[in-house]
């Protein structure tokens, strides 16, 4: 099931984060992350991949794009993660709420954890 995954509607639904009510020039995004097996996978656009099986259950931690105000918006989420063909799931994974939605997901190339928050 080779096929590339847009991220957009998946990233609104599950990070909940929105545009401040302060007026900001803009509105804010947060970095896709995922927790799996103590390791943090940032999402990666345009990856060619293929699902495989069912490997257990991933955290999306809540978003957090205004750093030191306050708690992060929203609580933390579930989502299912599956191991991706050709890859070892120490480094990427899928996950989604089904195969056919799962977006693909790697650990830094360099193995610094991504930073939470405001990306832009």
């Amino acid at each position: 099931m080779k096929a590339v995954r847009g991220l957009t509607v998946l990233l609104l639904a599950l990070t909940g984060c929105a545009a401040g009510e302060s007026g900001g020039d803009g509105t804010a995004s947060c970095a896709y992350l995922v927790r799996y097996e103590g390791r943090t996978y940032l999402d990666r656009a345009g990856v060619d991949f293929e699902v495989a099986e069912h490997i257990g259950t991933a955290v999306l931690p809540p978003c957090d794009d205004t750093p030191n105000a306050g708690e992060p918006a929203g609580p933390a989420a579930s989502v299912e993660a599956y191991r991706v063909v050709g890859w070892d799931p120490g480094r990427a994974i899928a996950v989604g709420t089904s195969p056919k939605d799962a977006v693909f997901v790697r650990v830094s190339p360099d193995g610094s954890p991504p930073r939470r928050g405001h990306l832009g």
